[in-house]
């Protein structure tokens, strides 16, 4: 895990978050060995902080889960930051055990409307769309 994330990714993620409804502010936040893509993200009416790691992994998986930044606890969010990067959806019941969520950008989009975000189903997993 790290920064292999080519250069536009996070400032479409930054550009967006200045954008979102429930986004009252963000900040990156530095890793000790700054490898890592991380936000805190403070949203509107009185909902919880998010702290975000945008992952670099083509496919996340239960491995890079319990390897993931000390950051990324409780009321976490795992983006899969890549586009054509994708998780195997066997971890999210150990992630949601853990009020974790995981998804790609739209996930992240919609997660934010919610409070309690790792109980939030996002489209990309939605059977009926």
């Amino acid at each position: 895990m790290g920064r292999d994330l080519h250069y536009t990714i996070p400032k479409f993620i930054e550009r967006n978050l200045n954008s979102h409804a429930k986004v009252a502010s963000w900040q990156r936040i530095d890793t000790p060995q700054d490898n890592d893509y991380i936000y805190l993200i403070k949203r509107t009416d009185g909902f919880s902080d998010v702290i975000v790691h945008a992952s670099d992994e083509y496919r996340y998986t239960l491995t890079h889960y319990y390897q993931k930044p000390e950051q990324i606890t409780a009321g976490g969010f795992i983006l899969i930051a890549k586009p054509e990067g994708g998780y195997d959806y066997s971890i999210i019941e150990i992630l949601q055990n853990d009020k974790i969520s995981i998804g790609k950008w739209g996930a992240l989009m919609g997660a934010l409307y919610h409070d309690n975000h790792w109980n939030y189903i996002p489209k990309e997993r939605r059977e009926d769309d």
